[in-house]
């Protein structure tokens, strides 16, 4: 079916990483998708994408190959630093997926993302913001409002962020943690392992709060970031810049991060990890990634839900569009709720737990003290907040049209000891 400019079969708000999935899997489909982006480009994004195993496995399910992300840094695990020890630990292996994560700017994810949507088929209208919902006579959601006008739709996929309050089964989110980050040029920037701090301190050796991270990008720079993982936190962006720019005096040195090296301003904002009240369909409108808060609850990490949201809610669109009637559709649309708490929901009460537990400093320096040193509970623990979903890998492309899914080897490091500043 041929749609005009001003409708579409599914509108895509946001061009972020679930937003592009969720086009790129159903353009590919065969689906008529128009995805709407506020920005004029995506070069404003700065920041690090680290991307675990599990995330890349859902860009082989997507279609990217090695060419779509040469140049990217292929990290092999993850080193815990904290209270003088650090911990190397590889990826832990999961079948099915890839043994390595790759890091990049997340202003090369967006666009190469968003570009690869655009190759499937997809429509993007770049510098369009989304000012509200549009409805029928029965109250259900039929399209959106513009800043250069209105788009009807047959089915609207919200992936702006949470930055959309229009309506459509809203409800009520929690703060969300809150994670701030700045860029720097460092001779570190081909460090194979994404670095986690679980104790900061200051250049004096005062503590400070929350936790740490130093992401190498493989293009000269590094990010490193600050945050506070408790949804329920009372900290804000500034009080998280405050903290990085103490604990940038404590780092070693041969990182090189220092006022001169950093080539931007500190940013920051809450991470899509808040409860909240409202399904993740509603009224015709199904909101993937941040929109849908379903970021790690423990690492903040939100590519890997945005990634496998994106990917589940166009399955259910496709299913939802294969119905000729409003019954059948919604049917289809509602059961996305179901799918996509079981694919990322299984740990994540038990997960809030751990967040609120891990930003108590008590906590947190039981864990370097104890924890850290037993590199077998380490890996564990890795294995948990990095499992991958076990269930069957389904999209809204047909098995005879999928790319095939490579699984690519890596050679993990280890490496553990005093950390020798």
């Amino acid at each position: 079916m041929t749609y005009p400019p001003d409708a579409a079969g599914v509108v895509v708000i946001g061009a972020g990483p679930a937003g592009s999935a969720a086009a790129a899997h159903l353009s590919a489909a065969g689906h008529d998708v128009l995805v709407l982006e506020r920005t004029p480009d995506a070069s404003t994004r700065t920041g690090a994408a680290a991307l675990s195993p599990a995330a890349v496995r859902e860009l082989e399910v997507l279609g990217l190959g090695d060419a779509d992300t040469e140049g990217w840094q292929r990290t092999t695990g993850v080193r815990f630093v904290g209270g003088g020890m650090r911990l190397a630990l590889a990826w832990p292996d999961a079948g099915g997926r890839p043994a390595h994560g790759l890091t990049t700017s997340r202003s090369a994810l967006d666009d190469t993302l968003a570009s690869y949507a655009v190759r499937s088929g997809a429509r993007l209208r770049r510098g369009t913001e989304v000012t509200s919902f549009t409805r029928d006579a029965a109250g259900r959601v039929d399209g959106v409002t513009t800043t250069d006008g209105a788009v009807r739709a047959d089915v609207v996929i919200d992936a702006s962020g949470g930055t959309l309050d229009a309506g459509a089964g809203v409800g009520t989110r929690s703060r969300g943690a809150v994670a701030v980050s700045a860029d720097f040029e460092s001779p570190r920037h081909t460090d194979d392992h994404v670095e986690s701090w679980l104790r900061l301190s200051a250049g004096d050796g005062a503590a400070l709060p929350g936790h740490g991270w130093i992401v190498g990008r493989g293009d000269g720079r590094v990010t490193v970031g600050v945050g506070a993982l408790a949804e329920d936190t009372t900290a804000t962006a500034d009080a998280c810049a405050g903290v990085l720019q103490r604990w940038l005096t404590a780092l070693p040195a041969n990182w090189q991060l220092t006022e001169s090296s950093m080539t931007g301003a500190v940013s920051g904002d809450r991470l899509g990890t808040g409860v909240t009240t409202s399904p993740y369909y509603a009224d015709g409108v199904l909101r993937v990634g941040d929109a849908a808060s379903v970021a790690h609850p423990v690492t903040g990490e939100g590519f890997t839900a945005a990634l496998t949201s994106g990917r589940l809610a166009a399955v259910a669109v496709a299913r939802a569009l294969t119905h000729s009637g409003a019954a059948g559709r919604e049917a289809e649309l509602t059961a996305y709720d179901a799918v996509l708490a079981r694919a990322l929901g299984r740990h994540r009460p038990l997960g809030r737990a751990a967040a609120r537990v891990l930003d108590n400093p008590r906590a947190t320096r039981l864990v370097t003290t104890w924890a850290l040193p037993r590199e077998p509970l380490m890996k564990l623990v890795l294995a948990r907040v990095t499992a991958p979903n076990h269930t069957a890998v389904e999209t809204c492309v047909t098995p005879s049209t999928m790319k095939r899914v490579t699984r690519a080897a890596a050679h993990p490091g280890t490496e553990r000891g005093v950390d020798q500043r």
